[in-house]
């Protein structure tokens, strides 16, 4: 895979894999939550300031399976979400004050508090978009795919 540091300074780990494996040692060491996306969306942040800046670059034939997996990624995420929408809804444990009080107490432990599967899937997703702009920025690609969103809106509003 071709990634170019900039010649003029040491080349900071900004890789995809950096980014990535900070992901996986945050699930190993207890699950993914909003913490552990907020210091995967930081590093993340740092690969695309870094790709708009010029200091990573990356050849489009080193960017294509990269893309191939963040790609991935989102339509795991799409997936995961359908399969979770359900967690918005209290779970109908009877009509009796213990049914309600658990049934409050688990809706928000799994669709209202910050660490509640949905707000760490959506804080997850945009991550990983911004993951696939740094990727498209390095490979000199993102003119081109922010001009085809552009076109397509437009041709959504006609």
């Amino acid at each position: 895979m071709a990634f170019e540091a900039d010649g003029g300074q040491a080349a900071p780990d900004f890789s995809i894999g950096s980014a990535l494996g900070a992901a996986a040692g945050y699930v190993a060491a207890g699950g993914l939550n909003a913490a552990a996306v907020a210091k995967v969306s930081a590093e993340t942040q740092k690969l695309v300031s870094a790709a708009k800046s010029g200091g990573f670059k990356i050849t489009a034939e080193g960017v294509e399976p990269l893309l191939k997996v963040v790609r991935d990624m989102t339509k795991e995420l799409n997936s995961l979400e359908s399969k979770t929408v359900h967690l918005s809804q209290a779970p109908q444990l009877g009509d009796h004050p213990y049914g309600r009080a658990v049934a409050a107490h688990d809706h928000k432990g799994a669709a209202q508090s910050a660490n509640s599967a949905s707000a760490v899937i959506g804080q997850f997703r945009q991550v990983v978009l911004d993951t696939e702009e740094a990727l498209l920025r390095a490979s000199g690609q993102y003119k081109k795919k922010e001009d085809e969103t552009v076109e397509a809106l437009d041709r959504l509003k006609n």
